[in-house]
């Protein structure tokens, strides 16, 4: 399996074995659960699709129930489907749960979520500007504007995607190589050290850090040509 849908359920903080307090992000996957699988045969390509978080029936609409009821699949309220090789999937069942204990303590992840919606934004906020620097007489009201946005008159237009002030965050992010403090297989708890995007109670996806897989198969690629 490739990965986790969970719940961001907060921040807190623990120990880890040196002593030191660490600031964790606690993570709910406590209801994922195999509810659907594609195959090279009959889908071009092999995937399980995991769900997330209890439903009732009368909340979903005729082609999600049928979906459920189609493979005597159990309600799931977010489903997620993640790719894996066809010997991985002959592992999984519909209605197999995915616990916690697919991730290890130490390992890397890449969580990705909704950032929080922050509204209309100037551009230091959304941008990050430096703002302007002259406070001196004749300026006036501009300490927090873009600046001049024009390109005189060639080629007498703003180029497209100019940072300028607009609707700030909701937007999809990933944030890659944090570290998981602590798994609990009982509760079904992730503790993950920093932050993660997204408000308390907003849906995530765990997933194992590419990067470290991506170094994985460059050493090996490199071993290989060194034989």
């Amino acid at each position: 399996m490739k990965g986790l849908i969970g719940k961001k359920i907060g921040m807190t903080q623990v120990f880890n074995e040196e002593g030191n307090l660490v600031p964790v992000t606690v993570v709910d996957v406590n209801t994922c659960q195999v509810v659907g699988k594609r195959t090279p045969e009959k889908d071009q390509y092999s995937a399980v699709t995991l769900g997330f978080g209890e439903i009732r029936e009368k909340s979903l609409n005729k082609p999600q129930l049928g979906f459920f009821k189609k493979g005597n699949a159990p309600l799931r309220r977010h489903l997620k489907e993640f790719r894996v090789s066809a010997e991985e999937a002959a592992g999984y069942n519909v209605g197999d749960a995915v616990k916690a204990d697919l991730f290890t303590k130490g390992q890397l992840v890449d969580v990705t979520g909704i950032t929080k919606g922050r509204g209309f934004q100037g551009v230091m906020k959304r941008w990050s500007f430096k703002g302007s620097q002259t406070a001196t007489r004749g300026t006036h009201e501009y300490r927090r504007h873009p600046g001049a946005i024009g390109q005189r008159k060639t080629p007498g237009r703003v180029y497209p995607n100019k940072k300028l002030p607009g609707h700030y965050g909701v937007e999809q992010v990933t944030t890659q190589n944090l570290t998981v403090v602590d798994v609990d297989v009982e509760k079904g708890l992730l503790l993950i050290k920093g932050s993660i995007p997204g408000h308390n109670d907003g849906i995530i996806v765990v997933r194992p850090s590419i990067k470290v897989a991506l170094r994985d198969q460059h050493k090996a690629a490199r071993a290989a040509a060194s034989k």
